[in-house]
């Protein structure tokens, strides 16, 4: 393959074998940096399509380390619950408590994520503060899901050909430029989950990444985008603002949400009370919610966004319904404790860890 093929692939639209290409060329070595950059670059200000998205998922997934199990779980759809990020907001690690409530309603949860890059604490970060281990081999992985319902997925160490790009990554966010890989996380899951919820902080992505759940093969998909009642975008389902979902045939989202925030006393909330200064903060404040010692903001998005992951992974009843059906799990401490057997477990997890 000559240099100049990256840059040839600028300027249009991608197919499969191109995008196939693309990637091959992006994690050799012998292409010269400034040709990646080139052909990144273009992508970002073009816009990538869902198909495109898709297809660049593909190639990564194929070179992933592969897992035991992949799609169902003990005739259950595995459930993914992995934003897009790069909003840069630090708001407490809504979707990483959305695993333990998902999973104490019976949900097998498996769990793609990452440290944080634009905000001070990713799942990673937010898991390890718990105490709670994040780097699971393949059989830890799949022990975890069968003892606890649920697992992580720590997205270094299950796809290593991103280590090649990390350097060329960092020099393109000092330059002020994102790249189709901060869509891609959600996306890359190599369990390959049947169901999925994703955050994204741009109303232009739910399209997008719709679009690339499904020609990937996820079957229950639900892309989420909100705001606060001033308009700031969450990343999340919101409570007090806009509220958007993609994928899942749900009505009334934004009217049930309001009688629900109503209700619960959560209208009017501050999204200030939902921002964390650390990873310890963010594990501590989802703590006392499992343990019902915080009833506020971040209560209410915890609820919000496990609502809708309850109904993607096969919940019967309506938005309204899961919303009340998760205040009630929470209520009678089920969240708290998946967290304590999760705890129990860690030990055990860590020694069986080798990659």
């Amino acid at each position: 393959m000559k240099p100049s093929e990256l840059r040839d692939l600028c300027g249009r639209r991608l197919g499969r074998e191109e995008v196939e290409r693309a990637v091959a060329l992006l994690l050799d070595a012998e292409i010269p940096e400034e040709e990646k950059i080139a052909f990144l670059t273009d992508l970002e200000e073009r816009g990538a399509t869902g198909r495109e998205a898709a297809f660049f998922a593909a190639a990564f997934r194929a070179r992933a380390v592969p897992l035991g199990f992949s799609g169902h779980w003990e005739g259950k759809p595995l459930l993914d619950c992995c934003g897009t990020g790069g909003g840069g907001l630090n708001l407490c690690n809504v979707s990483t408590g959305t695993m333990f409530v998902l999973a104490a309603a019976g949900i097998p949860v498996v769990k793609h994520g990452n440290r944080g890059i634009s905000k001070v604490s990713g799942s990673a970060d937010v898991l390890e503060a718990m105490g709670i281990p994040i780097e699971l081999s393949p059989e830890a992985a799949e022990r975890s899901l069968r003892e606890l319902g649920m697992t992580y997925l720590h997205a270094p160490d299950y796809h290593p050909a991103f280590r090649t790009l990390g350097p060329l990554r960092k020099k393109l966010a000092a330059r002020g430029r994102k790249t189709i890989f901060h869509l891609l996380g959600p996306l890359l899951n190599p369990a390959r989950p049947s169901a999925q919820v994703v955050g994204v902080f741009s109303r232009a992505h739910l399209a997008l990444i719709e679009e690339a759940l499904r020609l990937g093969g996820c079957r229950r998909t639900a892309v989420v985008f909100g705001t606060d009642a001033q308009g700031r975008a969450l990343g999340e389902l919101g409570i007090d603002g806009e509220a958007e979902v993609r994928g899942l045939a749900l009505q009334g989202v934004r009217e049930a949400l309001t009688v629900f925030a109503r209700r619960r006393g959560y209208a009017g909330s501050r999204l200030e009370e939902a921002l964390v200064g650390s990873a310890r903060e963010s594990a501590a404040r989802l703590r006392a919610v499992f343990e019902g010692r915080e009833k506020g903001l971040v209560r209410g998005l915890l609820v919000a966004n496990a609502a809708v992951g309850l109904i993607a992974g096969g919940y019967p009843g309506s938005f309204a319904e899961a919303l009340d059906a998760v205040e009630d799990l929470l209520d009678r401490g089920m969240a708290a404790e998946k967290l304590r057997a999760a705890e129990r477990l860690a030990p055990d997890l860590r020694r069986a860890s080798r990659f």
